[in-house]
This record gives C-alpha cells, sequence and structure tokens, in this order.
C-alpha cells in the first residue's frame, strides 16, 4: 500500500436493500475499522444509519439515474467532495456514478477503480457509457468472463473477490425475541425466510415462493413464511400474499417491507431461500439455504452444489430457471430430513462462509486493488511472433505469462500481436497490432519494460526482413528508456557482416539476456555480444502444466483415430531444403512402424497454413491408414494432443517440447539449429537432418525408441524436471528486473 491511512469515496446509486450494498457497507465497515477515511456517496437510503452509527460519513448525491440534471448535479457534487475530502482513491460501485467519475477521472486523474456486482444490458448503446475504471473487482469468476468478453476489459486489470460476511453479526446465537415478538412469530411456528430487493427485476422467485404457500401449508405444520424487501414491485408482491393468505384463512405470509436488521430477521428461520449475499448470510447463521432467484435455480445448497454456487457467485446466472414446482419439491423434501440431516447443511454452510467469505479477505482483495491503481503500474511489452496461429509461439506466449504472473502480481502486460483480438481472447491481455508504429512508440511512452521473445527471434536464415524488425523494437524501447530483456532466446544462424554488426551493436545495450540453449550463447559470443548479463535458461514452453489426457483422447476420437492402437504423432513442415525424397521417406517410415508395432499415425499441424498440406501429401502416399487433425487447437488442446501419442517424430520444436512435457519418447528431425540443440540438452539422441533424410536411418531410430521405451521415458522425466526449475528462472528474472531495474544473477 502506498500510505498507511487512505481517504476513500465509495459511490453507488443508492443504499437500499441489496446484495450489493450490503457488500458496500461491510467493506465500508471494514476499511473503517483498518484505520482508513471512508466517505460513501450514493441517494440515500436504509443503511446511511448503519453507516453514520460506524462513523463513516454519508453525502447525498443524486446517482440513482440517468436524469441529466440528476446527472449534472453528481459531477458538480462528485467532483467538490473529490477535492475538498483530498480522496486518495475513488472506487464505484455501479453504471451510473462509474460514468460520471470516468469522466471525472480523465480532467482529475485520480485513482479509480469498479465493481462488477451483476452482469449489464449491453444493448442500445449503453455498453459504451459504461466505465470499469483503472482496475476492476469482480465477485465472481462468471462476472469476470462477462468483463473480458463483452467489454474488453484485460484479465490483468481484474480481481476476483467475494461477498464478504460478517460471521460475528451473522450467527446461530442472533437474540431475536424483538422480531418474533413484531411479526407474532411463536416457539411453534415453522418459519421459511426469503430475502432479496422488491424490485421487478430482483422478485421472481419471491412471487414462485408465494404461489407455492398453499401447498406448503398442507405438509408443514405451522408454517410461517417471512419475505423481506422492499422496491418497485412490492405492492404486486403484496397483492399476492394478500390473496394467498385470504385463501388459507390466516396470515402464512409475513412482508416486512425494506431492512437493515438482516441477521434478526434470519435467525427466527429453519429454512432460507434467496440468492447472492443474502444466501451466503443466512449460511453464515447455520440456516440451511435454497438459492432461487430471478436469473435461475441451484436449488438446495449442500457440498455437490458447491462449484456452481461459486462459479455464479451464488447468484445462478445459466442454470436452469426457477419456478414454483422446484422451490416446492425443495421445501418439502428439506423438512423430510432427519433432524441430523439438516443441522449438517446449516453447519457445513457455516464452516464454507468462515472458511472462504470472510469480510476481511474481501477487503484484503480490495486494497490489493487500491495498491494496483495507486502504484500506476508501467506496462511491459511483449514482442515476439503472435498472432501468427503457430502453437510453437502461443505456446510461448502462454508459458511468458503465467511465468510472469508467478512473481508479480497482475502484470500489465501488452502484446504486440499480428492479430490483437484474437491474442485478448486467448490470453486476456491487452494486446496491439505488430505493425503500428503509432501505437507501439504510444505504448513504449507508458512503458517499464521490453520483453523481446521467446522462440528464435534473433536470426536471418527465414527473413532478414524478421531480424532487423526485432532489432528495431529493441532499438526504440532502449531509445524510449525502457527496461530490455531477450526472455529465454534462441539465437541464430546469423549471417551477412551488416546483420551481424547490426545484431552485436543492438543486444550489447539490453540489460539481461536469457537463451534456452548453450548453442545460443555461443553465438553471442561469437558476434561480440558481452556487456548484458547472460544466462542459460530453458524454453518457457516446458513449463505449460501437464496435458489433459482425458481431452486429448476426446479429440483424437473427434479426427478418427481407431481406440486402443498405440499412436505415433508426427509434426512436418514446408522447408525448402528437405530431401527431395522427404514426403516419400516419411510416408514410408510410418508405414513400416504401422506394419511393425501398430503404430497409428496421427499428422498434428503446429502452423496449419504451413503443415497441412505437405501432411496430407505424406498420408496420400502411404499404404496404410493415418489421421490429420485438422482443427485449429489451443496450446492446451495440442499438448492434450500429443500427450495421448505413444512416441512422437517432430520437425517442429513444441512438439518435440510438448512430447517431453508428455514424457514421450521422440525423434527429432533437424531443420534448423533449434531441434538440434533441443535434443542435445534433452539428452536425446534421436536426431538427423531433413537435408540427408534416409529411409533406413528414419526406421532404425522408430526400432530403437520402441525397443528402449521404457529407459527412455525415464531418461526424458528426469531431464524434464531440471528443465522446468530452469526455465521458471525466466519468469523470476523478467519480474525482478521490472521491479528493481537490475537482476542479481
Amino acid at each position: 500500500m502506498q500510505k498507511d491511512k487512505l481517504n476513500i469515496l465509495l459511490a453507488t446509486m443508492q443504499l437500499d436493500i441489496g446484495g450489493a450494498e450490503t457488500h458496500i457497507v461491510e467493506l465500508a465497515k471494514e476499511l473503517k475499522r483498518r484505520g482508513h477515511e471512508v466517505i460513501v456517496a450514493s441517494n440515500g437510503g436504509v443503511y446511511v444509519r448503519e453507516l453514520k452509527e460506524d462513523g463513516i460519513r454519508h453525502y447525498k448525491v443524486p446517482l440513482q439515474n440517468k436524469n441529466p440534471i440528476n446527472v449534472i448535479k453528481g459531477v458538480k457534487e462528485l467532483k467538490r467532495i473529490i477535492k475538498d475530502e483530498k480522496i486518495d482513491i475513488v472506487h464505484s460501485h455501479a453504471r451510473i456514478p462509474s460514468f460520471i467519475l470516468g469522466k471525472l477521472h480523465k480532467i482529475m486523474g485520480f485513482p479509480f477503480v469498479t465493481t462488477a456486482h451483476w452482469v449489464f444490458n449491453t444493448g442500445y448503446g449503453l455498453k459504451y457509457i459504461t466505465n470499469w475504471g483503472e482496475k476492476t473487482v469482480a465477485v465472481s469468476e462468471d462476472i469476470k468472463k462477462y468483463l473480458m468478453d463483452n467489454y474488453k476489459v484485460p484479465e490483468s486489470n481484474i480481481r476476483v473477490t467475494i461477498n464478504g460476511i460478517d460471521t460475528e453479526k451473522f450467527s446461530r446465537d442472533t437474540d431475536c425475541d424483538d422480531i418474533k415478538s413484531e411479526l407474532k412469530i411463536s416457539d411453534n411456528d415453522t418459519v421459511i425466510t426469503y430475502i432479496s430487493r422488491m424490485d421487478e427485476s430482483r422478485s421472481l422467485a419471491a412471487k414462485q415462493l408465494i404461489k407455492g404457500v398453499e401447498r406448503l401449508d398442507r405438509d408443514i405444520e405451522n408454517l410461517k413464511v417471512v419475505i423481506v424487501g422492499g422496491g418497485d414491485d412490492l405492492e404486486n408482491v403484496r397483492t399476492m400474499a394478500d390473496r394467498v393468505n385470504k385463501s388459507i384463512g390466516r396470515e402464512v405470509i409475513i412482508l416486512t417491507g425494506a431492512r437493515t436488521d438482516i441477521n434478526r430477521l434470519i435467525a427466527p428461520c429453519r429454512l432460507f431461500i434467496g440468492v447472492s449475499r443474502s444466501a451466503l448470510e443466512a449460511m453464515a447463521c447455520e440456516k440451511p439455504v435454497i438459492i432461487a432467484g430471478n436469473e435461475g435455480y441451484i436449488g438446495l445448497f449442500d457440498e455437490d452444489k458447491l462449484q456452481v454456487g461459486i462459479d455464479t457467485n451464488f447468484c445462478c446466472r445459466g442454470c436452469e430457471q426457477s419456478d414454483t414446482e422446484l422451490i416446492v419439491s425443495d421445501v418439502l423434501k428439506f423438512f423430510a430430513m432427519s433432524d441430523e440431516d439438516k443441522e449438517r447443511l446449516g453447519k457445513y454452510g457455516r464452516e464454507l462462509v468462515k472458511r472462504e467469505y470472510s469480510v476481511a479477505r474481501m477487503a484484503d482483495d480490495t486494497l490489493k486493488v487500491y495498491d494496483w491503481a495507486l502504484s500506476k503500474n508501467r506496462e511491459i511489452l511483449v514482442s515476439g511472433y503472435y498472432g501468427f496461429h503457430n502453437s510453437g509461439d502461443d505456446a510461448l506466449l502462454a508459458a511468458i505469462i503465467a511465468n510472469i504472473k508467478r512473481y508479480k502480481e497482475s502484470p500489465n502486460l501488452v502484446v504486440l500481436s499480428a492479430s490483437p483480438s484474437e491474442t485478448f481472447k486467448n490470453y486476456g491481455v491487452t494486446a496491439i497490432n505488430r505493425f503500428n508504429v503509432f501505437s507501439i512508440l504510444s505504448h513504449m511512452k507508458n512503458a517499464e519494460m521490453l520483453i523481446s521473445g521467446g522462440g528464435t527471434l534473433i536470426q536471418n536464415r527465414t527473413s532478414t526482413k524478421s531480424l532487423w524488425y526485432y532489432l528495431l523494437i529493441i532499438q526504440c524501447a532502449i531509445k524510449n528508456g525502457l527496461k530490455v530483456m531477450l526472455y529465454a532466446n534462441g539465437i541464430g544462424p546469423l549471417s551477412g557482416d551488416k546483420n551481424i554488426e547490426m545484431t552485436s551493436k543492438v543486444l550489447n545495450k539490453v540489460d539481461l539476456i536469457t537463451l534456452r540453449d548453450e548453442s545460443s550463447y555461443d553465438v553471442l559470443k561469437e558476434i561480440g555480444v558481452t556487456k548484458p548479463k547472460i544466462l542459460v535458461t530453458a524454453d518457457p514452453a516446458l513449463t505449460l502444466g501437464a496435458p489433459d489426457r482425458e481431452r486429448g483422447r476426446e479429440l483424437l476420437r473427434d479426427a478418427g483415430v481407431p481406440v486402443g492402437k498405440p499412436i505415433l504423432g508426427v509434426s512436418v513442415r514446408r522447408w525448402s531444403l528437405n530431401s527431395p525424397d522427404f514426403e516419400d521417406i516419411v510416408a514410408r517410415a510410418c508405414d513400416y512402424a504401422a506394419d511393425k508395432y501398430g503404430y497409428y499415425p496421427v499428422f498434428v499441424p503446429m502452423q496449419p497454413s504451413r503443415d497441412r498440406a505437405i501432411s496430407q501429401n505424406i498420408i496420400s502416399r502411404m499404404k496404410n491408414g493415418a489421421a490429420l487433425i485438422n482443427a485449429s487447437l489451443s496450446v492446451a488442446d495440442m499438448l492434450s494432443v500429443v500427450g495421448c501419442t505413444d512416441m512422437c517424430i517432430g520437425m517442429r520444436l513444441h512438439m518435440l517440447i510438448y512430447a517431453v512435457i508428455a514424457g514421450i519418447p521422440l525423434i527429432g528431425l533437424v531443420y534448423d539449429p533449434k531441434i538440434s540443440s533441443f535434443m542435445d540438452y534433452t539428452h536425446q539422441t534421436q536426431k538427423i537432418d531433413v537435408d540427408t533424410l534416409r529411409r533406413k536411418d528414419l526406421i532404425m531410430m522408430i526400432d530403437d525408441c520402441h525397443t528402449n521405451y521404457e529407459s527412455l521415458q525415464k531418461e526424458i522425466n528426469d531431464r524434464y524436471s531440471e528443465l522446468r526449475q530452469m526455465a521458471e528462472t525466466n519468469g523470476k528474472l523478467a519480474a525482478e528486473l521490472y521491479e528493481n531495474g537490475s537482476v542479481t544473477v
């Protein structure tokens, strides 16, 4: 945290009954307890009194609607509050105040964060008047995904928190005698409590419960249903309740209107119905809960419903629709349980809240977001061969992002990509067009560091233009005062005096170079790169997680691969120096593996635009069956497919890397020094140059891999453990360079 004591402004539309409003009140009180000065701005409501009782000042500001007059007043009032109160950070909790504060943020420059409590309608242009601040708190994973999908908020700008519950205030020991007296509840009554705003957008489950009360009353002795909440639909709800009470002949349904003493209203009940924060508050009181609301139905909550509860913030988004029959069925199911089972459900709910949903954790999460916003974390630009639908480079980017996050919480990453929208979609990071000079230079003004890599970027065997592009990006970063790191690069081959001279000149000015193999280190020494700190580590992709073999088997079935046969994975690419008989040699070798050992060849195009045609040509030359993975797969899916193979022949580097991660014996087809280097540092000897490829040599390697399978597998697994640790060093060094401006190696 930048300061021990912050002046914090929390802004929302109003403070009537609702989960978001309770969240704000509890957050304000906890921040106040921790020594911060907290001010709340809203149009007012029932919770204002509770705030004032805790010494938290409230300003009444008309933030409750889009009325232009109120918006103008809101702008003036909020601007005055921020100035007069010397606010350090502004935290908005609803769309209208976020819109207003977003405009003020651009003028006044205060640190600005928001919390997303629910999903908004994005139609009719509303999407474009929504502002999510510099950093955003989301109260569930599905809201985080909603922000990324609909508003393109980078994942690094979002922190998922919880609806924190005060477990001392909400407990089974809460005194409720006055409530029972007020509502005429006796000790013999069986009470069901429902709490929610009674707005039309929130009252559906309350109405469904009311519809089922006559049936429930026939089976549940001395039934009382307490419905708490106020809103624009309250009178309709009251009319329905009055009709049912009249039909039954006594007051079974009790409406309290809007209340703030929620803990005492929950206390008399045997069963609670509701969603979100109210459901968690009831759990804290050891009340079994049926989760039902406008957005769906989860039902009687127990261990089996935990994950869907967490994923939807207990709001049922995406679940089946709630209806009267579901509610009645679960209510009757609960009351048919033994007392022991009822007690178990109650205890489980409270333990869950204490473990996962404390107010302290909610405040911790929020303060971390404040820290991000106050520190103004400058960007880290990431340059590489990204956005070209190449699984190897996609794997590198995924690994780089994950490794940096391991050592730097929510890094502000900006990736230079050929397909920025696709890179954002796949990796949740800000991405800009790698060919847009103005955008790149603009971001360099806001950046602290450039990461160049991974992959073999510094080479001109495939393209001199490519070499100069990456050197130019590095040179621009240096001129703009950025720290520069070559991240687990492969270097070379390099040819041409001018290319070598330029490479040496530029790389001698960077701050840190990590390399994925020893041969790259030798190239740097040979061309005179001696000034930066240089460390040999390992390819970042080696830090990717274990393959999901169940998913891999599913993808192989979709590709028509027969079940039960051992699989020979094959990765080839079009290359000018391939032997003239290359396609025929690989086809004959695959047929040999199929005839002698029963292998079923599966061709895996790592970059479909370049690999699919040659793979199809080889398959057409084979006499036995083979499959081609035609789908464009994510990094995780590609790794899962390779993880289901039993032996690999790989020309693409990252096919071989995936095989090592999965512990699969492999044969390297060397078209570039990086393939030979990888085979060397993984201690694998089965490699052969593509320009001198002979069928008998490839067949001999297949025989050797099959015969020595177990020893090769053990050797690969042992070496992989070492290489993974070395690869993780890259992320640690990148974070250290970013934070400290230098590294100790």
